[in-house]
């Protein structure tokens, strides 16, 4: 005789409960993937996003409504975008010997084509006559190794203004650390962001500038995790960088005068940089003083 299978043994009403159980269970199962979907990009531990992989300093969401902290994600780099502050919370990128080629970098930004259709789109012109620079957050540097790559630094959603001696001096010093660290066969992990409003630039202080009325930062700061390049995860003997510029024209060409421990950053941002590293590894690496 063949075996009854389990649905065979149950009532009629026994049946519809049971229909109606896995119904809530797949609607309940969906909801949760959607919310997780909504809420953070993927890119943890083994995740595809290797611009997060170590996860975000803060959430954002795929969500019109969330105008003060709206995701996007693109190959070059993963963002939190304010609307209200018309430049980004942070931007997060991954960075290894191979992202780094010969490609010239453009002279325009555009508008961010990814953002909603509600929100004030920054234009190149907003920064023009500020005496502010055109600030990169995720460098152009970092991404040469593609035009295509290469013009994905050139949103307004991956700029802030900053003053001509920070963007040209420490800033860009401390850049170009970073993409030497790299040729030792270690890749970094990173975030960059604004923090505060009002800035000094070559016109004097303002706290906006243009049409679009864009933030001008007080600051801005830089966090870093090295890691030997490959699936490698931090341990002990990792290194985290971080600096912290004034936005004005005393910045010299000097980055090291601007270090500080992530942990730093951390408390006058309210971040929590790289997540998804236990605590017990991360902690002594955030607190430690250059």
């Amino acid at each position: 005789m063949a075996s009854k299978n389990f649905l065979d043994t149950l009532t009629p009403t026994q049946r519809i409960v049971a229909g109606v159980l896995i119904l809530i269970i797949g609607g309940i199962a969906a909801l949760l993937r959607i919310q997780q979907e909504k809420h953070a990009p993927p890119g943890g531990p083994t995740g595809d996003n290797r611009n997060v992989r170590f996860g975000t300093p803060a959430p954002a969401e795929r969500d019109p409504n969330s105008r003060d902290a709206y995701l996007i994600e693109r190959p070059q780099y993963t963002l939190s975008y304010n609307d209200t502050k018309r430049t980004a919370n942070w931007v997060c990128w991954n960075l290894t010997k191979g992202d780094i080629g010969n490609t010239p970098r453009l002279s325009h930004f555009d508008p961010d084509p990814e953002l909603p259709g509600s929100f004030r789109k920054v234009k190149h012109d907003d920064y023009t006559g500020s005496g502010f620079d055109r600030g990169h957050l995720c460098p152009s540097k970092d991404r040469t190794d593609s035009a295509d790559n290469n013009a994905a630094t050139f949103y307004t959603t991956n700029i802030v203004p900053q003053s001509p001696a920070c963007n040209r001096g420490g800033w860009e010093r401390f850049e170009s650390h970073c993409r030497d660290l790299t040729r030792d066969g270690s890749e970094l992990h990173i975030a960059a962001g604004p923090h505060g409003t009002g800035g000094t630039g070559e016109k004097g202080p303002h706290d906006t500038i243009g049409g679009a009325k864009v933030n001008v930062p007080s600051a801005t700061w830089k966090v870093v995790l090295v890691v030997p390049a490959g699936n490698a995860r931090p341990g002990p003997d990792s290194k985290m960088l971080a600096v912290w510029m004034p936005n004005d024209q005393s910045v010299p060409e000097a980055w090291k005068p601007y270090q500080v421990s992530v942990a730093t950053v951390e408390q006058r941002t309210g971040y929590k940089f790289f997540p998804l590293v236990p605590d017990d590894v991360a902690a002594p690496l955030k607190a430690r003083e250059p």
